[in-house]
């Protein structure tokens, strides 16, 4: 109850309780905020627990009609546009199915097309009236069964949680952390220092360097702490004067890739919240107080009050997660050598650095055992192209390449094995630090590969890359930085002497030779939300490597007198799902075929289980 009242009576602050919108009916609280860290885009919307169960019936928020819907088993899933008489355009997401009479006109045309993923614009259905039901909650698309709802007006997306729909968000934000740049040096404060209001600043006798600030910040939306969310809104002050500020009320598609140059990039697999960076410079004198205030995108606030100190003694974030490796590896968008495996007792590790095949240092010896920016190490030995690695008598190497500070664009080759490996980014955006651009080899999952830093590269463009054969003898493959499952490039070129590719970001790269094809494991009899009510269903593991099914559409079943048979395919945890009734009797048999985006295909004779 208490959790009940919270929530609206904040939100009656901006709308009359009885006219807040509840997208299900009833209270739901969040499990994601509105322009939350995805990688390379913003959260367009807010997501709503359904208590991990589907077929919550999706009202109508005001009178409208439906002006596009979509079937796919990745992205959205299922998903439909609403266009409301307010103006606003209405998305909701992943769901398990449609209300009639899309619900009809969907599987009319799914069967007249023979295909499993459609999508229909302004189809002929009535209008709704507010309070109608839409759709029902699903899982569809990806993940835990939660519902996505999006507010657009034009080409701008909204929070919707300004504008009259009810967001259970019950807890203030939490600032887990701070960094502070200052020229090509880092330093952290944990969150027991921003608590003691202790702030430290990388070289505290230097005031003629500027400082720019980083936090790491989550939002939760109620106890126990599950799901980190975003904010909408950090203001960085000295006294009354706003230093700096960042707020997230209004989002746009065709600027969604700008999240580089607000968010840093640094692995959360393992901790919670994201790395927010404040861009405006500021020039500090000793015993300077700061203020940081951070706004949920409910209105609850909170402030650290900071000084600056030349040292801060409570624990410091992470410098990485659990999935990079500690010798290189990205951090707040750099590139990181891991120098404090010099003194480690289990990973001890020698770093000599070359510029041009000529030894220039041996950072163990010269350099102080702690994680470094590469940038700082070529502020002291400039020219490094080299660092060669000795760890357990095995050894190993990285190549550097630093791209010039005015650089827009860029292009480096590398030689690597004896082979060819050239990059090249579009549109780098501006940033105040030495960008370092690092490739290793690396072996992951008995896949040969390479990976690349910094994760999160400033810049707006493509990245793109080629291998020589040499080295790419299959295949290229990029490694999913969460999931850790290699995808393959869907779009790659393969000439007589390379493969190449092209994506918004840098990735981990491998080659793989997928000839298998899909395969299916034993068939269950199960239940499923079909119009909001538990139907039979029949499901089926598909068994698949690493190209995985690219649509609904490389999935194709029949059986005598009928061509087509709806085959729902459940990315995750990846399984075909048949209703029942639209399947031959039981103790009869149906054909199905499977294509995985590498082209390996196979059919199967399925028996309907007799029950």
């Amino acid at each position: 109850m208490r959790f009940i009242l919270i929530s609206l009576l904040f939100s009656a602050t901006l709308f009359a309780a009885d006219s807040l919108y509840f997208p299900f009916g009833k209270i739901g609280f969040l499990t994601s905020s509105f322009g939350e860290n995805r990688g390379t885009r913003y959260h367009a919307g807010i997501d709503y627990s359904t208590e991990m169960r589907e077929g919550f019936p999706v009202l109508a928020p005001e009178n409208g009609k439906i002006i596009k819907v979509k079937v796919s088993p990745y992205f959205y899933g299922k998903v439909i546009y609403f266009a409301g008489e307010s103006g606003h355009t209405w998305l909701f997401a992943h769901l398990s199915d449609f209300a009639e009479p899309l619900h009809s006109l969907i599987r009319k045309t799914q069967n007249k097309k023979k295909k499993n993923d459609v999508a229909l614009e302004n189809p002929k259905i009535p209008s709704f009236q507010k309070g109608d039901t839409l759709a029902f909650t699903g899982s569809s698309g990806i993940g835990n069964p939660h519902l996505h709802l999006e507010m657009r007006t034009g080409e701008k997306v909204v929070n919707p949680c300004a504008n009259g729909v009810f967001c259970g968000d019950t807890l203030a934000p939490f600032i887990f952390g701070a960094a502070v740049f200052q020229g090509e040096n880092v330093s952290l404060s944990g969150e027991e220092d921003l608590k003691a209001n202790c702030l430290e600043v990388p070289d505290f006798k230097n005031h003629q360097d500027p400082l720019r600030f980083v936090f790491k910040i989550a939002d939760y939306s109620r106890e126990p702490l599950e799901n980190p969310m975003s904010v909408r809104r950090i203001t960085l002050k000295r006294k009354n004067e706003i230093l700096s500020e960042v707020r997230k009320d209004t989002l746009s598609y065709a600027n969604m890739i700008q999240i580089r140059e607000e968010l840093l990039w640094a692995e959360e697999a393992d901790t919670a919240g994201d790395w927010h960076y404040l861009p405006n410079v500021y020039k500090f004198t000793e015993g300077d107080t700061l203020t940081l205030e951070v706004e949920d995108i409910t209105g609850k606030i909170s402030t650290r009050t900071l000084a600056l100190a030349e040292k801060c003694n409570g624990a410091k974030p992470a410098l990485h997660g659990k999935n990079q490796n500690p010798e290189l590896f990205s951090f707040l968008s750099r590139s990181w050598l891991g120098l404090d495996l010099c003194k480690s007792d289990s990973l001890k590790t020698e770093f000599t650095l070359y510029s041009r095949d000529e030894l220039v240092a041996n950072a163990c010896e010269e350099m102080k055992p702690e994680a470094t920016p590469l940038g700082k190490l070529l502020e002291i030995y400039p020219g490094v192209d080299e660092i060669r690695l000795l760890q357990h008598e095995k050894s190993d190497t990285i190549r550097l390449a630093e791209i010039p500070a005015d650089a827009k664009d860029f292009s480096i080759e590398f030689q690597m094995k004896n082979a060819r490996i050239a990059a090249r980014v579009s549109a780098l955006a501006d940033v105040p630090w030495t960008r370092v651009f690092a490739i290793r080899a690396l072996q992951n999952d008995s896949v040969p590969a390479y990976e690349f830093h910094p994760k999160g590269l400033h810049f707006l463009g493509d990245w793109n890359v080629s291998f020589d054969k040499k080295i790419a003898t299959a295949p290229l493959y990029y490694l999913g930085e969460t999931s850790r499952r290699w995808f393959i490039f869907s779009k790659q070129k393969s000439a007589e002497k390379e493969r190449s590719a092209s994506m918004d970001e840098l990735r981990d790269i491998g080659f793989i030779d997928d000839k298998t094809a899909p395969e299916l494991g034993e068939s269950r009899l199960d239940s499923a939300m079909v119009l909001g009510k538990m139907t039979a269903v029949l499901r089926i593991p598909v068994i698949e490597k690493e190209s995985g099914i690219p649509s609904g559409n490389a999935i194709q079943a029949s059986a005598p007198g009928k061509p087509f048979i709806y085959a729902e395919y459940d990315s995750e945890p990846r399984e075909l799902v048949f209703i029942l009734s639209e399947l031959p009797p039981a103790g009869k048999s149906f054909k199905i075929r499977i294509q995985d985006e590498a082209g390996n295909a196979k059919s199967f004779d399925v028996k309907v289980p007799i029950f």
